[in-house]
């Protein structure tokens, strides 16, 4: 069976309902919380296969040379296909183009921040931060704040 490809392109204020669904499924869905307070479609990438969002990874930049990632999630059920990698690699050559330098990401799972820094070079920073609002796991009361050169 051949896998079909995915595609990484800009969402459409139509793809803001199947963002929802997916972030819902990593209890990323509360934008408009303390936690999230925005998260523009101008500011993320989708991925997208036979016309259905399959995952959301986002970011904003905090000055000239830095930036953070945002939230990024996979369907359950398209996991483990490099669909994260895809969105993650888009998402680094964007910010690289527009001159960002740094990138952080927080993380509340080691798995995931392992997988950053296995597979994209980041680093841990040292910072845990703080959760103000129930997100993501609701076993990790902190982020894990990671880091990487572009």
């Amino acid at each position: 069976m051949v896998k079909p490809a995915v595609e990484i392109r800009r969402p459409g204020q139509d793809d803001w309902p199947r963002i929802l669904e997916i972030l819902e499924q990593a209890n990323f869905h509360r934008i408009g919380s303390r936690e999230m307070p925005s998260f523009p479609l101008s500011d993320c990438f989708v991925a997208v296969v036979a016309g259905r969002v399959i995952g959301v990874a986002g970011y904003r930049v905090l000055d000239p040379k830095t930036a953070k990632t945002t939230l990024m999630a996979v369907d359950p059920d398209c996991r483990g296909q490099a669909v994260g990698a895809a969105l993650q690699n888009v998402r680094q050559d964007f910010l690289r183009k527009q001159g960002i330098k740094t990138l952080y990401t927080n993380v509340d799972d080691p798995r995931v921040a392992a997988w950053y820094q296995r597979q994209f070079g980041y680093k841990p920073t040292g910072k845990r931060i703080p959760k103000v609002e129930p997100f993501g796991r609701s076993d990790m009361p902190e982020w894990i704040n990671i880091v990487v050169t572009l």
